[in-house]
């Protein structure tokens, strides 16, 4: 399924547009620290209105397990205020990309986030990362081994082919494969792969 992702940066989206080019998803950027993303309850009444499936993602910051709760409480939170507390159809996405978190044991990390979102009764959340920070071919910040099996992954790489796959079969979930849908749709493209 074609899906793209969002946040404040796409303030003005042409979902007519993407409907046309046969997208049927967006994951929407909720926001990073304690800040809501701007244009996330806009995005969101979009993606129902034109009857798109939609998840969220969460930028992160945390390098312990316990900044990495807090995060998770401030997601809960806003998923409580603004979705009435239900997990998006396309699932609730940790988004481990600062460099700030390889100070600290990011799989660990990772890990509390996810945890924490299911003691709130999230029943579908995962991790989305580059396929450096996932592959043992690359820095392999986040070891995808020692993730229990039901952890989806959405993974990043600029390529012809979702080389993460080939590693580790049936464990991602969303491949982020350009950062350029086409010249008309310029946000990143990702691949869905239905289960």
């Amino acid at each position: 399924m074609k899906v793209v992702d969002i946040s404040a940066w796409q303030e003005h989206v042409d979902w007519q547009g993407l409907i046309a080019a046969g997208v049927e998803g967006v994951i929407i950027k909720l926001g990073e620290r304690d800040t809501l993303d701007a244009m996330f309850v806009e995005h969101v009444n979009h993606a129902v209105e034109y009857g798109l499936k939609y998840g969220v993602y969460y930028y992160a910051h945390a390098c312990t397990r316990d900044e990495a709760v807090r995060e998770a409480d401030t997601v809960a939170a806003w998923l409580k205020e603004y979705l009435r507390g239900e997990t998006p159809e396309l699932g609730i996405w940790y988004d481990a990309e600062s460099t700030r978190m390889t100070t600290g044991d990011v799989t660990e990390t990772c890990m509390a986030f996810l945890n924490r979102l299911t003691d709130y009764g999230h029943q579908y959340q995962g991790i989305y990362a580059s396929w450096n920070w996932l592959s043992k071919d690359g820095a392999h910040y986040i070891d995808v081994d020692a993730l229990p099996d039901y952890v989806p992954i959405w993974s990043a790489q600029y390529n012809s082919h979702d080389d993460l796959s080939d590693e580790y079969p049936r464990r991602v979930r969303i491949w982020q494969y350009s950062d350029h849908f086409s010249n008309e749709l310029p946000y990143d493209a990702d691949e869905y792969y239905n289960e």
